[in-house]
């Protein structure tokens, strides 16, 4: 439902998005956001089918989650999202809160997500600075800053790093079960490294901040090489296309 160029949707919060704790993880978070924005962007025409027929679609550029407290097992959600920003990109904004029974009365906010889409080229693959809709900007004040760019490097080249808790931190080969409808691999599977990553380190920390940035797509068969540096009160990583060299995501994890 949206209001006022606000969408809302009830989520509950089942079995399998949970972590041994009982409460969702990260990568749920993610993937409620991105089903929400996707029903969103689908009741204002600008959805995975109405991008394709106009040879388009949204790729996730930036994304960052700031956890207040993590959504429970059997607990009852509202996602809301709104756009705040269409040109040159889309700037979707995410508030997750405790369903309150009351409707008179909001509920408890247990998380705050910004994330940055860019309409690319399908064919071409380059950006589409210009997207016409008649969707609502909404500038909502909230506790979530835009996700900056990363640039720091996280490099297993040079022996000074070591010292300095830098590691080549796994390994992983690309299966089809990583692939999206686009046929590379889903920018929630990124995540999900990370995390399978973090957790074998370190079993009694974890995480509530998250921003990643996307540099670039991965398809099946390809390896990735997980390169990891742990600092005071985040770890961060950059991911690589270990064939080609290249930087595939850089992210933080905050703590």
């Amino acid at each position: 439902m949206e209001q006022n160029g606000v969408w809302s949707e009830d989520l509950k919060i089942r079995a399998f998005m949970v972590d041994r704790n009982r409460e969702a993880n990260l990568v749920a978070i993610q993937n409620m956001c991105q089903e929400v924005a996707g029903n969103h962007a689908n009741f204002r025409r600008l959805g995975f089918a109405d991008m394709q027929a106009q040879g388009l679609a949204w790729v996730l550029n930036r994304l960052k989650i700031k956890v207040l407290q993590f959504p429970k097992w059997t607990e009852t959600v509202t996602v809301k999202t709104w756009v705040s920003q269409m040109s040159p990109f889309s700037h979707r904004h995410f508030q997750i809160l405790l369903s309150n029974l009351d409707e008179n009365t909001e509920g408890v906010v247990l998380a705050n997500v910004y994330t940055i889409w860019i309409p690319i080229d399908t064919v071409t693959k380059r950006p589409k600075r210009q997207i016409l809709s008649d969707l609502p900007m909404k500038e909502i004040v909230y506790d979530c800053e835009i996700p900056e760019k990363l640039s720091h490097t996280v490099e297993d080249r040079n022996p000074d790093n070591i010292g300095k808790g830098v590691i080549f931190s796994s390994e992983r080969q690309i299966q089809y079960s990583d692939l999206d409808m686009l046929g590379h691999v889903n920018n929630a599977k990124y995540v999900e490294w990370l995390f399978d990553d973090f957790f074998r380190n370190y079993k009694n920390e974890k995480p509530k901040i998250l921003e990643i940035n996307y540099l670039g797509e991965v398809f099946e068969g390809a390896t990735v090489k997980l390169f990891a540096q742990k600092l005071e009160n985040e770890m961060i990583y950059v991911v690589k296309n270990k064939e080609e060299g290249r930087a595939v995501c850089r992210a933080k994890l905050g703590f």
